[in-house]
C-alpha cells in the first residue's frame, strides 16, 4: 500500500507490515541529511503512536536522488548507509539507501552500467521513461509492473500529486528558506569579513600612525628636555666651580701661598694658576 506522507514524497506498507519511506529529491543542499533523519523520526513516531508499543518494524529509506551525493565513489550508484558500531549494524531495522539516478544514465552512456540488467537498473529506466516522457525500451514494456507504471502515471500528476504535496504542508518551503538563509549568512560573513578587515587595517594603520606620531613627539620632547637640562646642569655646574676655584687661587696669590698648595686646594693646574697671576698684575 502506497499513500502520500507528510514526512517524505511517499510512505508504503509491504505486506508484511514494513515500512518504506521514498524521497524524491531533485537537488542537494545542506539539510538534506537533516530532512532524512527527521522523516526517518515520524514515521518512527507515528508507528509507536499507532502501535502503543516500541518495538519497531523494518524501516526504509529509500532515496531516489537526481543529483551526486557520493562523489568519492564516482562507479557506484547505489548506497546502503547503516549505522555502525564495532563493525556492525547498530539498528538493522532501519536500513537507508540511496540511489543516484544521473550517475547511473552517466555511467550508462560510458558503458560501465549498459549490460546492468538488475532490478534496481531496470526501474531507474522505467522511472526516467515516465518523468522525461520517452520512447519506452521493449525490455520495459515486457515487464508487466513497468507496463502498469506507465499507463498510471502521467507527468502532469507525478508534479502534482507528488512534490506539491510537501510544498503544501510547508516542509520543502522550510528547507528552501534555511537553505537560502544559509547561503546568504556565508556570503555575508565573507564579504563582512573582507570588507571589515580592510576597514580594521585603513583605520588601524591611520590610528596607528597618528598616535605613534603624537607618542614619539611626546617623548622625544621629554627626552630632549631631561637631556638637555641634565647637560646644561652639568655645564653649569662645572664653571660655577671653576669660578670659585679661580677667586680661590687669586686670594692664595694675593698672601704668596706656594704654587704647590694653590693647586692642591683648587684643582687648577700650573699654567691656569700663572694665566691669573699674570691677568693679576697686568
Amino acid at each position: 500500500m502506497l499513500k502520500h506522507g507528510v514526512s517524505g514524497d511517499i510512505i508504503g506498507t509491504t505486506n508484511a507490515g514494513e515500512k518504506v519511506l521514498v524521497e524524491v529529491q531533485q537537488q542537494g543542499d545542506d539539510f538534506f541529511r537533516d530532512r532524512v533523519e527527521y522523516y526517518l523520526s515520524r514515521v518512527i513516531e507515528n508507528q509507536v503512536h499507532t502501535s502503543e508499543k516500541y518495538e519497531l518494524p523494518r524501516i526504509y529509506f529509500l532515496g531516489l536522488l537526481d543529483f551526486e551525493l557520493f562523489p568519492e565513489e564516482p562507479q557506484k550508484y547505489i548506497h546502503h548507509v547503516d549505522e555502525m558500531c564495532n563493525g556492525r549494524k547498530f539498528f538493522p531495522k532501519i536500513q537507508k539507501i540511496f540511489v543516484e539516478i544521473d550517475k547511473f544514465f552517466e555511467l550508462e552512456k560510458a558503458g560501465i552500467t549498459k549490460d546492468d540488467n538488475s532490478e534496481a537498473a531496470q526501474w531507474l529506466r522505467a522511472i526516467k521513461v515516465a518523468i522525461k516522457e520517452e520512447p519506452v525500451p521493449e525490455k520495459i514494456m515486457q515487464n508487466e509492473t513497468f507496463r502498469r507504471l506507465l499507463d498510471s502515471v502521467k507527468l502532469i500528476n507525478f508534479v502534482e500529486e507528488l512534490f506539491n504535496a510537501e510544498v503544501k504542508n510547508m516542509t520543502d518551503l522550510k528547507a528552501e528558506h534555511e537553505i537560502g538563509f544559509s547561503e546568504g549568512k556565508a556570503a555575508g560573513f565573507v564579504q563582512g569579513k573582507t570588507e571589515g578587515h580592510a576597514a580594521g587595517f585603513a583605520e588601524g594603520k591611520t590610528e596607528g600612525h597618528a598616535a605613534g606620531f603624537a607618542e614619539g613627539k611626546t617623548e622625544g620632547h621629554a627626552e630632549g628636555f631631561a637631556e638637555g637640562k641634565t647637560e646644561g646642569h652639568a655645564e653649569g655646574l662645572s664653571e660655577g666651580e671653576r669660578n670659585k676655584a679661580c677667586e680661590m687661587a687669586f686670594k692664595m696669590l694675593a698672601k704668596n701661598k706656594p704654587l704647590e698648595e694653590i693647586i692642591e686646594f683648587t684643582g687648577l693646574t700650573e699654567s691656569e694658576i700663572y694665566a691669573l697671576k699674570a691677568g693679576a698684575t697686568t
